[in-house]
């Protein structure tokens, strides 16, 4: 490689560095005016675009990002974004807001075969403000797209006529389709699977 090229690809290397992190910069403006503002699914589009970025996000970023999963119903995202802030900043706001979540949600897999014409149904709606929102969330979900992965508030729930217990600790798969009749003499398969450990981290940083 001459030493002409070598030059062309260092300046073109750094040039996308540099408007990689201006990018980010005016994305993170974004995302904290949207989020002082609570225009939420702003905030959250921001964020999906600041992730497409591949750069690494801040602490603010991602607390930021949390609060936007939260007020639109997604556990799961808040979920993994204050596990990466956690890592980075280990507050108290943070940790308690795992451990709440530990505490309070367990993971479902929700699967139906073709995927449509089911829907979740919830025994009775939380109290929190914030598990009522994931709640109505995921059962618009599972009606639009039939079908659910991540986090749902500990309760009890109706998937296509298949009643299931929502227990922190606990993962639950369950699957409707055809093809398990055949092979297993049932539509419906309800598999239950202990999450072993927390993932929040044990003490906040100073």
């Amino acid at each position: 490689m001459s030493l002409f090229l070598s030059l062309v690809l260092a300046n073109s290397t750094v040039h996308a560095a540099d408007v990689g992190a201006a990018e980010h910069i005016r994305l993170s403006g974004d995302i904290e005016q949207l989020a002082s503002r609570q225009l939420w699914a702003g905030a959250e589009k921001k964020f999906a675009e600041l992730e497409k970025l591949g750069v690494e996000m801040s602490y603010e970023d991602l607390l930021h990002g949390a609060y936007a999963a939260r007020a639109l119903g997604n556990a799961q995202h808040a979920y993994d974004r204050l596990k990466v802030a956690a890592r980075i900043k280990g507050t108290r706001e943070v940790v308690d807001w795992l451990y709440a979540i530990d505490a309070n949600y367990g993971q479902v897999i929700l699967l139906a075969t073709p995927p449509r014409g089911v829907t979740l149904e919830a025994a009775e709606m939380p109290f929190e403000p914030d598990q009522r929102v994931c709640v109505e969330a995921t059962v618009e979900l599972v009606k639009k797209e039939g079908g659910f992965t991540g986090l749902l508030p500990r309760g009890t729930y109706t998937f296509a006529g298949q009643q299931f217990t929502v227990e922190p600790g606990i993962a639950l798969r369950i699957e409707l389709s055809p093809k398990l009749k055949k092979t297993e003499g049932e539509l419906i398969k309800v598999t239950s699977t202990p999450v072993e450990g927390g993932t929040a981290p044990a003490e906040p940083t100073p």
